[in-house]
């Protein structure tokens, strides 16, 4: 028994201690712990901000893959903040800034909505919520400006199948 003990508490130890060496790992080589996911609003995500410049929001290290188009640059969030829905990323208009994030699966809004959440959820959370179009709903942010909203994405389940942090005026990535 004692043996089986000593070799839980040795494999234990070497769980412990490889979680550390990666946490050091991803602190070391950005200079910020790297939580995967994290919490979407009410203006931003860890360093991403609506209303952000592009060139600020690239030295977040969040932003990867950026796909030009006129009016508007896309990016996705880096790997390690999850799987986005098909579309989903950071858009950002050149004169607002960022305009949009998008959740993931490892992201939640502060009112614990995330992917997979039940629309009846989302509707408690957020009493003000509008259906604005086919299995498409919106409403204000809570503790956000006028000029923020959050909107989610329902499937055939009215489960949540994308949300996203909006500026109200995405400009010219609204086209």
């Amino acid at each position: 028994m004692k043996r089986l003990t000593r070799t839980a508490t040795a494999v234990s130890a070497g769980l412990l201690l490889l979680g550390t060496l990666g946490t050091a790992t991803a602190t070391a080589a950005t200079g910020v712990p790297r939580d995967p996911g994290g919490v979407l609003g009410p203006n931003g995500y860890k360093g991403i901000q609506l209303g952000q410049s592009e060139r600020d929001a690239e030295k977040t290290g969040l932003l990867v893959n950026k796909q030009t188009s006129p009016g508007c640059d896309f990016y996705r969030l880096a790997p390690s903040e999850g799987k986005p829905n098909l579309g989903g990323g950071v858009f950002v208009e050149p004169r607002k800034g960022v305009v949009v994030i998008t959740g993931t699966n490892l992201i939640r809004t502060p009112e614990g909505i995330t992917m997979g959440t039940g629309l009846a959820r989302v509707k408690a959370a957020y009493p003000r919520l509008t259906k604005v179009g086919d299995y498409i709903f919106e409403t204000p942010v809570p503790g956000g400006t006028p000029a923020e909203r959050y909107r989610f994405a329902v499937d055939e389940q009215n489960l949540v199948s994308d949300f996203a942090l909006e500026a109200a005026d995405r400009g010219t990535c609204d086209s």
